[in-house]
This record gives C-alpha cells, structure tokens and sequence, in this order.
C-alpha cells in the first residue's frame, strides 16, 4: 500500500489542557490547606509548593507543545501556552503572589525555544529548551528560583539487505531516547521508498514486519521489500509522551 510521510494533526493540544487543569487541582489543593491550616502552614512551605508544582507544570507545558509541533500543530504555540500557564499562575495565587518568566532558546539551532531536525542520514530529534524564572512574593518573605527545562526526543536508526528470493529482507535497528536517555516508543511506523516513482510505501504484516522490543530503547525491526540495490527506509515515532520524530537511511546490501 502505497503512503506519503503521514500528516500529523494537532492533537497535542489535549495535554496543554491537561497541564493547566493538573496545575489548577494542585494549587487549589495546597490553597485549601493554606486556608485551613494557617496557624501552622509557614510562607517558607507556601514557596516551596509553588517552586515544585510550578517546575512540574513548566516541563508538562514543554511536552504539550512539543507534541502538538512535532506532530504538525504550530511551532510558535509553545509561546502562547507558556504565557497561559504564567497567566494561570499569577491569577491563582493565595498569600504569595507568583510570577513566572519564561525565555524559549533562540541559540542555533534552537528557535524560539523549538528545535525538529529529522534527518536522511539516520538520526533525527524534536526538542524543546526554555529558561525559567520564578518569583513568589509574600508578606513575610520573597522566594527566587531560576531553572532551564529541556524536552527532547531522539531516535537512531541503521540497517542493512539481503536477498531473499525475489525480494530483499531488510534488518533495522531503531534506538530511541529522550532528555534522561534510553525511552520507550508507544508507535513505531517503517515506510521504504518505491525506486521506480519516489514514492513511500507503508510496511505492514503483508511485508513479514516484525518489530523486536528489547525493553531498553532499542528495537529490531525486520521487513521483506521489492527492490534493487540499496533500499532507503525511514522510522517514524512517538514515544510514550505523544512527541513524534523520524529519520531516513539507505540500507546497503550485506
């Protein structure tokens, strides 16, 4: 069946909604307490809740708009979504005023805090890098806290072919990682390039694919394919984040 590289939607939207949402919950919850308890409930306790649940709710943003970009959404969201969240935080605030800054990279070959980079020679990445500053202003203290979040997601593939009757099987190794190492892929796509017409064909269990999960990033991928000489495949991912990225390379003759 023949298939172009797939047009990715906009469907990681739902996690920045999911961000906001989680950061709401959080704070409402630690503002009930504050409420209740406040004979005993200090500012110190007040700030350190906002560093951590405003650090967590920073790096869900980050996977929110990185998934939406890397799968077709708009690159520039990750501005609007972060600016949201700072809104957010700023109107929620209970007995310390938060405000959150933010500075996406803008350092080659980062922009705007975004850097997707899917390559032909069997490397490819999406990534996501935002300096952050947090000030919580109460009455009996302030509290500052500067951090960088990256978010990325890499994967590596190479390959060889053999003959196999009138077809050629194809033996791939696809290793994937993010920001922390070794990760997981929640889908794994394998197109070849037809060489008559340029066109990408999908592989699926009509080509014997077979896909090998050695729990540690890597995949064996397998698949049978027509065509003469080197065959030019490519392995489309997204991992369990929903952050999707590709690479192509020719696989020679063994």
């Amino acid at each position: 069946m023949k298939s172009e590289h797939r047009k990715r939607g906009n469907s990681g939207q739902a996690l920045i909604v999911t961000a906001l949402i989680i950061t709401l919950m959080w704070m409402s919850t630690v503002y009930y307490v504050l409420e209740t308890e406040k004979e005993t409930v200090s500012i110190i306790s007040t700030a350190d809740f906002d560093f951590s649940v405003t650090k967590v709710s920073t790096r869900n943003t980050l996977i929110s708009a990185l998934a939406n970009a890397s799968n077709g959404g708009d690159k520039e969201a990750l501005t609007t979504d972060l600016e949201k969240l700072s809104s957010t935080l700023h109107a929620h605030s209970y007995e310390a005023e938060v405000d959150l800054s933010f500075t996406p990279l803008n350092t080659t070959p980062y922009q705007d805090g975004m850097w997707i980079s899917w390559g032909e020679e069997g490397s490819g990445l999406s990534s996501a890098y935002v300096s952050f500053a947090i000030n919580v202003s109460g009455s009996a203290a302030n509290y500052y806290l500067a951090y960088e979040t990256n978010v990325t997601t890499a994967l590596h593939i190479d390959g060889v072919c053999a003959d196999e009757g009138s077809e050629k099987r194809v033996n791939m190794t696809c290793t994937i990682y993010d920001e922390n190492g070794p990760a997981l892929a929640k889908t794994i796509s394998i197109l070849y390039q037809n060489q008559t017409d340029g066109s990408w064909l999908s592989v699926d269990q009509q080509n014997n694919l077979a896909i090998v999960d050695f729990g540690n990033g890597t995949y064996g991928i397998s698949f049978l394919a027509y065509s003469q000489g080197p065959i030019k495949v490519s392995a489309q991912i997204n991992d369990l984040r929903g952050i999707f990225a590709m690479a192509n390379v020719t696989c020679v003759q063994a």
